[in-house]
Order: structure tokens, then C-alpha cells, then sequence
């Protein structure tokens, strides 16, 4: 069946109900003269002309007042979304790194950014990021983060699930995201995952490697996070509470997220409060607290602490970053220690350069036995780093980044590392 638009019977009977008087007079007329009823082609098409006019001031009008109401006109409505919504991403890197010293490398104590080399020079392709996010519902997603890199030991290829969570935000002041997600602690180790042309440097500060690059925090947790944003005015302020399974010292691997299985009954604690005040366009800054009680094989029950604090600025030409972290480890029966660690890092832009530098300081406490006997990492390390980024195109990045470390125990180190990150 077919259906008339309003606008074409309006069009037709306006002119009707117009011209009908006219041609009852007419044909009265004509009855009296003997003359024929006169109908003027010109007045009919003026008469249709300024129904036109009228019908395109009353869409305009209802498109103003549906602007004014914040609502949709009805010919303007966007179609119902559809679900699940996929985005697919991927990242990666190729580089080529040169040092001064041959053998170096994470297990060794000594930590470049990215990890170096066995050898005095090698090119080495890093992480393989395969990123995908599906809207399932208007207030539920799924995020997951597959990364494949190879063995800086073996040379093998390795799959790795860095982060998958399933997402359920219904407001702006409660969310909750449960699976395997970076820590919120700091600023880092959110605002950067594992596609390293997001970083303005070739890789991360040291200390915030990830846990099977040498770091020395927890970047992961696998459990569950509830995050949201707090009436407050013009200081924007953000809160964060996860609990999770925490890391597993073992000294064959490190200190390994615990993906499926806790070693223990205790549950990691972290809480974090972030501010993006009005006042400071483009910037943050934000305070934490991390609480776990860890059982390192090998070594006494320890409780453990991580207190953080950071500030950054992201504008149109400068980036400025600075975090600080204390870590608080208290074996039973012995007395805590505590390593302090730092980094500050500024860049600036100059159309698709940004030349940037950056200093890295921790002092892993050689009385701290899960520094020293399981992550190997005790002792004082710091240094600068200088680099510049060249945007290539949109979407690949040219780095080259000089390193210099200091760390106990060892000649200072050289290092540059030449880098193509791109994502696709």
C-alpha cells in the first residue's frame, strides 16, 4: 500500500480550498454573461510556490526547537546502534639497540629501556600488540589486549594475555571492570599500555617495566576494579578502588602475575584518587596506596607497601611528567625497608619533532631480600635518557633514544636504541 505525504496532499488541497470560491464565482458569472469560468495558471503555481515557503519554515523552526530542547528532529534521528560493536588495533615495533657493555640484560640487574641486548648491538622486534574492544550493550564492553614477543634468553616467541576485562560502566560515578587490568598506580602505567607509539620515549621508566621486563611494581592485577567520578566542582576528582590477587616472588620467575591461582589468601588492596582541576587544562595529579601481604618461596611472609604519588601535563606543545613511589617491604621478624623511585621526563613539540629527556632514579634497599635474592635488582640504579620522536605519518613514529645507567656494582652504561613504532 501506498501512502501520500502530508506535504503533497497539503500542497493540492490548500490550492483547492483557495481557488474554489474563485470558481464558484466565475461559473456565476459565467451564467449571468454566457462567459466561461477563468482559472489563472499563474496564481495557482504563486499559491503552491508559497505553501513550499511555509512547509520549509516550520521544518526549520522544529529543528531549532528540538536543538533548544536537546532533543533529536524526528528526520534527524540516528539509527538504533547495533550490538556487539567491534574495534580491532594493533601495535608494534622494530629497533636496533647498541651498548657499551655486551651481556646485558634484565636478569642481570641492569635495566635499558627497552630491555637490551645480549650482545654489544642486535636488531630485536618488540611486542606484537593485538587490541580489540567490543561494545556489547549501551553500558557493557569487553576489552582484550594479546601480545606476542620473543625471549630476550631464548629468542623463542611467546603469546602473552596482557590485559582482558569485561567492563560494565552505567554511570559516571560507579564503574566496575573485573579480569586482568594495569594496576591504577601512578600515571604511566595507566595512560600507557603495550603499543609503544602511544609513548612520546622509546619505552617505559625502569622501574615500571612490566613484571617480566624487570619492574619492580605490580603493573597487573587480576580481579576486580571499581572506579568513578566524585561530585566535586571544578577540582574533577576521580577515585579507584581494586583488590586482586597481587604478585608471586619466585625466584626461577621473577615476580609473574597471578593469572589463575594466588599463592596465598590475601588479596592485594589498591586506592587511588586523581584530580583534573578546570584550572589546570590538560593536566592531572593524584595520590595512591597499594597493600599486599606477599609469600616469597623461599623467604619469610612479607607485608607489602606502595605509596605513589605523580603529576602530568599533555598540551598542545609540552609534555611535563613526574611520579614518585616508596615501597615498603616487612619481613617477619625483621625490620622494613624501603626503596624509593622516581622518574621526571619533559618533551616538547616542534611540528612532527618532539625532542624529549628524561631521568630515572630507584635504590632497591640491599637489606630487602625479595631485591636481592629473587629479582636481583638491589642496589642503586639511576640515569638520563635523551631522545626524539619524528611523526613519520599519522600513524608510524621514528625514535632515537640515548640511555646512560649507573647502578651498583657495575661501570656505567651507554646505550642508544633506534626505533619504528607504528600502529595498524
Amino acid at each position: 500500500m501506498h501512502y501520500r505525504s502530508k506535504s503533497f496532499g497539503l500542497k493540492r488541497i490548500l490550492p483547492v480550498a483557495v481557488l474554489a470560491p474563485l470558481a464558484l464565482a466565475n461559473r456565476s458569472f459565467g451564467e449571468q454573461t454566457n462567459q466561461a469560468p477563468v482559472v489563472d495558471p499563474a496564481m495557482v503555481q504563486k499559491l503552491v510556490d508559497r505553501v513550499d515557503r511555509q512547509e520549509s519554515e516550520i521544518k526549520d523552526l522544529k529543528a531549532q526547537l528540538a536543538i533548544k530542547e536537546g532533543t533529536t528532529p524526528d528526520a534527524a534521528m540516528p539509527p538504533a546502534p547495533t550490538y556487539p560493536n567491534l574495534q580491532f588495533h594493533g601495535f608494534a615495533d622494530i629497533d636496533y639497540q647498541a651498548s657499551s657493555r655486551a651481556g646485558i640484560n634484565n636478569a642481570s640487574g641492569v635495566v635499558f629501556n627497552p630491555p637490551a641486548n645480549h650482545g654489544g648491538n642486535s636488531f630485536f622486534v618488540g611486542e606484537f600488540d593485538l587490541f580489540a574492544q567490543s561494545q556489547l550493550a549501551e553500558d557493557i564492553s569487553a576489552l582484550s589486549e594479546i601480545v606476542l614477543g620473543a625471549g630476550a634468553t631464548d629468542n623463542e616467541w611467546g603469546l602473552d594475555i596482557e590485559r582482558v576485562e569485561l567492563q560494565w560502566h552505567p554511570s559516571d560515578y560507579f564503574n566496575v571492570d573485573v579480569g586482568r587490568f594495569h594496576t591504577q598506580m601512578g600515571y604511566y602505567n595507566t595512560a600507557y599500555h603495550h603499543g609503544t607509539w602511544f609513548q612520546t620515549a622509546v619505552g617505559r621508566p625502569s622501574f615500571l617495566e612490566f613484571e617480566d621486563s624487570g619492574g619492580l611494581i605490580p603493573v597487573h592485577t587480576v580481579g576486580v576494579s571499581i572506579h568513578g567520578a566524585i561530585p566535586s566542582g571544578s577540582m574533577n576528582l576521580m577515585y579507584y578502588v581494586e583488590g586482586g590477587n597481587g604478585l608471586n616472588y619466585d625466584p626461577s620467575r621473577g615476580n609473574p602475575v597471578q593469572n589463575v591461582t594466588d599463592n596465598n589468601n590475601f588479596k592485594a588492596i589498591n586506592l587511588a584518587l586523581v584530580a583534573k582541576p578546570d584550572w589546570f587544562a590538560g593536566g592531572q595529579f593524584g595520590v595512591g596506596a597499594y597493600h599486599d601481604t606477599v609469600t616469597p618461596i623461599g623467604l619469610p611472609r612479607t607485608d607489602e607497601w606502595i605509596w605513589n604519588t605523580h603529576i602530568a601535563y599533555h598540551g598542545s606543545l609540552w609534555e611535563l611528567l613526574a611520579e614518585g613511589f616508596l615501597l615498603r617491604h616487612e619481613a617477619a621478624g625483621s625490620s622494613a625497608t624501603y626503596t624509593p623511585m622516581f622518574y621526571v621526563q619533559a618533551g616538547r613539540k616542534f611540528g612532527k619533532f618532539t625532542p624529549y629527556a628524561r631521568f630515572t632514579y630507584y635504590n632497591a634497599s640491599r637489606n630487602d631480600m625479595i631485591y636481592t635474592t629473587i629479582l636481583n635488582q638491589g642496589g642503586l640504579n639511576y640515569g638520563p635518557s635523551v631522545g626524539l620522536r619524528y611523526d613519520f605519518s599519522a600513524y608510524v613514529a621514528l625514535k632515537a633514544q640515548y640511555d646512560y645507567v649507573v647502578q651498583s656494582g657495575y661501570k656505567g652504561a651507554n646505550a642508544l636504541t633506534l626505533q619504528a613504532a607504528f600502529t595498524f
